[in-house]
């Protein structure tokens, strides 16, 4: 009986940690992290270097996970939805870039920055060196 209710507690405790862990300064890490990553795919998209591009995709998609779950935990389901979108863009993305489809790396990198775009034009205030989320 205690190990049945040991387990849940102990996943539940590890989510809750999770949630508190994300702050804004993981948001700004992680929005770093994505510009950095997607500036080293799109150089790697005009190279034809697809094993890079699939690598930085994947690695894009695992911080976009990370930020949809921040926005839901901000109650912020739009910003959840676009950050879900630009996931969905980057997994597209590696896959396409595995598969040496052009047409669909293409694709996937535009609606990447379409996702990016409307986020920051939704929910970025303030200037280079001093973003803020609003």
């Amino acid at each position: 009986m205690k190990r049945t209710l040991l387990l849940p507690a102990l996943l539940a405790l590890g989510f809750g940690i999770c949630v508190v862990a994300q702050t804004e300064a993981d948001y700004s890490g992680w929005m770093k992290d994505v510009a950095a990553t997607k500036g080293k795919v799109g150089k790697a998209v005009a190279a034809k270097q697809n094993e890079e591009v699939a690598t930085g995709a994947t690695h894009l998609a695992g911080i976009f996970k990370q930020v949809g779950a921040f926005f839901t935990g901000r109650s912020m389901s739009d910003a959840a939805s676009m950050a879900q979108s630009a996931e969905s863009a980057s997994s597209d993305l590696a896959a396409a870039a595995k598969a040496g489809d052009d047409a669909k790396i293409a694709s996937s990198m535009q609606a990447l920055n379409v996702s990016c775009g409307t986020c920051h034009a939704a929910h970025r205030g303030g200037t280079a060196g001093s973003y803020t989320i609003k």
